[in-house]
């Protein structure tokens, strides 16, 4: 049915699913499709949009905070090549909700922070250093941190983030 809407021609196609179904509207500006090539476009739109959703809130996409361009494009990258491999597993085995697979997965891939790697290494060092020498570890830590002031920032840094 072609109508006018604020002074724009528009087609608009109705459509229902079953019998017991919904009646849904689909409007286009462009006259010249047919209701088959409009409901096509609007498939792969849809199927964007949920696609676009699903990484926003299930893999963190646009979560990251660097100011580097190449880790931002890394970030969307690796966002994208999970969004890819879970389709695909989602396919074989579609007993699996892709949620739970998105879950699944973000949980497995969560890396530590460079602050989380050098501490615990220092922690590491400290805790194999105070055995091998027979020393209480904690005052060694401690010494080594007031003794050391980038082991000092850096102790207030971790302190800092497991706070926030």
């Amino acid at each position: 049915m072609d109508v006018k809407l604020d002074g724009v021609p528009v087609r608009l196609f109705f459509c229902k699913r079953g019998r017991k179904g919904n009646w849904n509207g689909l409007l286009t500006t462009d006259l010249s499709l047919s209701f088959l090539e409009a409901y096509r476009i609007y498939a792969r739109r849809w199927a964007t949009e949920v696609a676009y959703k699903d990484c926003k809130t299930l893999l963190n996409f646009g979560k990251c905070q660097s100011v580097h361009f190449a880790a931002q494009i890394a970030s969307f990258t690796l966002t994208m090549m999970q969004y890819n491999i879970l389709c695909t597993v989602k396919r074989f085995e579609a007993y699996e909700t892709i949620g739970g697979l998105f879950t699944e997965v973000t949980n497995d891939t969560l890396e530590l922070s460079v602050t989380d790697k050098i501490w615990a290494i220092i922690l590491d060092f400290v805790l194999e250093a105070a055995e091998r020498y027979s020393i209480d570890a904690t005052e060694l830590l401690a010494d080594f941190i007031e003794s050391n002031p980038v082991a000092h920032t850096l102790r207030n840094m971790y302190i800092y983030k497991q706070a926030s």
